[in-house]
């Protein structure tokens, strides 16, 4: 049996926002025994221990929609149409360690990384965060991921374990979905509404039928899975939800409406407010064509007064940042844009934690209760007062993931 004793100054609680002094966190196996304070806590006897005295400890971040294959330096598309489908499955390798490094041991896929990137995390073949997968995306012909551009070129990476992302109609659907879990799915995605990455859509329009939205939903639920909806546009929103989709990305045009139908306790919105503010910055480096920067700066404002909408409705808000479209390793500064909208301290932490964790249904990550996972990061200072803490890279001192140290800076 292996067994990690960490010590730190202070072991966090999201939950609770309550604080223990003096703490440990004992992990055996890759679990949990014990944390809190070290008075009353047994370290087994040989247990490596950690010194990370001056540290804040808590357990690691979780982000609800990266895409590991994206390189995450903007759309150039002649240099898009010289890459090879399998270096597009290799730039997960230092995408997903820069993820780690950067607090977060647990993240959903939301597509592009088939399940062999998440397999070669789990057999130790590369460092990287326990990953939940969709695989791809699916949309309409003329949709978010259909590539075709005006030229007649398709440029859609073409992967044979990554079924094809445009389907139409109701039994195409049904089949689809279908072969997006036979390729190993835990998430199963659907574009609703255009997007701005994408060639052909606005992200102001539907996209999808609501019987092939909730054709897709039965299919998922009747293997266990659900459904997330890249939705943008008002109507898409409000389709993905009447057809029974668990979680919303982006949610840029949320009206009252939507808030309503979200509040059911059983949907999530995952904001990705940094996104767009990455589409400019390429567009600033000359790496994002005009089109898509047209329809980021369109969204940006929108995109703030949406997510305070949700915040002030009650709607259960989850991490994620859409990493892939910005650098990975980089996504801590969603919490600082979510902070500025008027999201507390404490619900920004637990919306990376104990919310995500819900969320993406991925039970003992989140929390560092005995027999959940040994994934813990620690950071000089308490990020309640300081969200900058684990918003950068650089001041996340610790990595701990199933008790093994992955970062000791």
């Amino acid at each position: 049996m292996s067994a990690t004793a960490v010590f730190g100054d202070a072991l966090l609680d999201p939950e609770t926002g309550d604080t223990a002094r003096h703490a440990v966190v004992v992990v055996e196996d890759g679990r949990v025994s014990a944390a809190g304070a070290r008075d009353g806590i047994r370290v087994p006897a040989g247990a490596e221990k950690v010194d990370a005295e001056g540290l804040t400890l808590l357990p690691g971040l979780i982000d609800c929609h990266v895409h590991l294959r994206s390189k995450g330096t903007g759309r150039d598309l002649g240099e898009w149409l010289a890459t090879p489908p399998s270096l597009w499955v290799l730039q997960t390798v230092p995408a997903a360690r820069k993820t780690l490094e950067a607090g977060f041991t647990t993240v959903r896929d939301a597509g592009g990384a088939p399940s062999g990137v998440r397999l070669a995390i789990e057999r130790g073949i590369m460092p990287g965060p326990r990953t939940v997968l969709a695989v791809t995306a699916l949309s309409q012909t003329g949709g978010h991921t259909d590539q075709h551009f005006a030229c007649g070129a398709d440029i859609g990476v073409k992967l044979p374990d990554v079924p094809e992302t445009v389907v139409d109609g109701v039994e195409p659907m049904r089949r689809r979905v279908r072969e997006v879990l036979r390729a190993g799915a835990d998430w199963i995605k659907l574009c609703t509404s255009g997007g701005v990455l994408s060639p052909n859509d606005s992200p102001r329009h539907a996209t999808l039928t609501i019987d092939e939205i909730r054709a897709a939903c039965e299919e998922a639920a009747a293997q266990g899975r659900s459904v997330m909806a890249h939705a943008q546009a008002t109507e898409g929103i409000k389709n993905a939800l009447v057809g029974g989709v668990a979680t919303i990305e982006h949610g840029i045009w949320l009206d009252d409406d939507c808030c309503e139908l979200m509040l059911d306790g059983k949907r999530a919105l995952v904001a990705t407010l940094v996104a767009p503010l990455w589409v400019l910055r390429h567009a600033e480096a000359g790496r994002m064509p005009e089109w898509a920067t047209a329809k980021a700066r369109s969204a940006v404002e929108d995109h703030k007064r949406s997510f305070q909408r949700a915040l002030e409705a009650g709607v259960t808000i989850a991490f994620g940042t859409d990493t892939g479209v910005g650098p990975h390793g980089s996504m801590g500064e969603e919490f600082l844009l979510m902070h500025q909208l008027g999201m507390d301290p404490l619900r920004c932490l637990q919306s990376a934690t104990t919310v995500a964790a819900r969320t993406i249904g991925y039970p003992g990550v989140g929390t560092l209760k005995p027999g959940d996972w040994g994934d813990l990061i620690g950071v000089r200072g308490d990020p309640l007062q300081n969200l900058e803490l684990i918003a950068k890279p650089d001041n996340v001192k610790l990595v701990v993931k199933g008790g093994e140290v992955v970062k000791a800076a």
